[in-house]
């Protein structure tokens, strides 16, 4: 079996492949670099949109089983920014399935560089003084010094995915 990840950011692709390790499904990852076809930061249900597109362009560039797209964004909730995240899972044979991640405040140092222009993982740089983050710890990983982007992910890519190892009649 084959699983293509949208994506060729390292924290998506490890994400899927411990996610595959703990329910048992034996597949090779193909980590395949796709346009989202929305914003570089999206907003609202425009993350929806681009992990969709992710895990469909995945699916069709390389022919796998499962195509898994899966995308961060922000939205407003009770006056705060919040950033969360959209795993979809489509199969070739028709199947999807899509779950969020947990989601979580933003402080306002970050909303006010989001605001400007820069994508989360851009801020993240920015505010802790450092390269690369959303190929690593995120911003989840600066601002709880427990959770990694990685590990975010990981629950939301596994929810996504039950319709494909978990058969059950609806």
């Amino acid at each position: 079996m084959f699983v293509a990840v949208g994506s060729t950011n390292k924290a998506k692709v490890e994400a899927v492949m411990e996610a595959l390790k703990i329910i048992g499904l034996q597949a090779e990852v193909i980590p395949v670099k796709v346009d989202s076809g929305v914003s570089p930061q999206p907003f609202c249900h425009e993350t929806f949109v681009g992990a969709k597109n992710r895990a469909y362009k995945a699916l069709k560039e390389t022919k796998a089983d499962i195509g898994i797209g899966i995308e961060g964004g922000t939205f407003f909730f009770e006056g705060k920014m919040l950033a969360f995240a959209v795993v979809y899972a489509a199969g070739k044979d028709g199947t999807e399935n899509f779950s969020f991640s947990t989601s979580f405040t933003l402080p306002i140092n970050m909303v006010s560089l989001l605001i400007k222009g820069f994508e989360l993982g851009e801020a993240t740089d920015i505010i802790f003084s450092t390269k690369g983050s959303k190929q690593y710890e995120g911003a989840i990983g600066y601002l709880t010094k427990v959770i990694t982007r990685k590990e975010l992910y990981v629950q939301p890519v596994i929810a996504a995915l039950y319709p494909f190892y978990n058969k059950i009649d609806s």
